[in-house]
């Protein structure tokens, strides 16, 4: 999918990953979060977005529908462990994936700052 639009790809494409998309949310619901911490509401797959997945793990963002509570979850898929919390920032889901998204800080990075100040 990288470097492709979802809307240039075959229909068929977009069907497949959007199932395995469902699957994967389904999977989270069953497995770390299947009600708010906060409310106590059920969670829809739509109140999940995967911020980052891979072979090895996986970042999820749950939004409460009702209370509008916010958690972000992280899943280490070798060992089947999962932990939950709370996340208290006004950012969106769409900016904590786009900081996901971005290379590492190292060294050089730190340093460069470093000598702004």
């Amino acid at each position: 999918m990288q470097g492709k639009s979802q809307s240039s790809m075959p229909f068929d494409q977009q069907s497949s990953d959007k199932r395995e998309v469902d699957r994967k949310k389904q999977f989270f619901l069953n497995n770390i979060a299947k009600y708010c911490d906060k409310c106590g509401t059920p969670y829809k797959p739509s109140d999940l977005k995967i911020v980052q997945d891979s072979d090895m793990s996986s970042i999820i963002h749950f939004k409460c529908s009702k209370c509008k509570s916010n958690n972000i979850a992280s899943f280490v898929r070798p060992l089947g462990i999962s932990s939950r919390s709370p996340v208290v920032s006004d950012l969106q889901v769409h900016e904590l994936t786009h900081f996901a998204e971005l290379p590492p800080v190292d060294i050089d990075d730190l340093a460069d700052i470093f000598d702004l100040f």
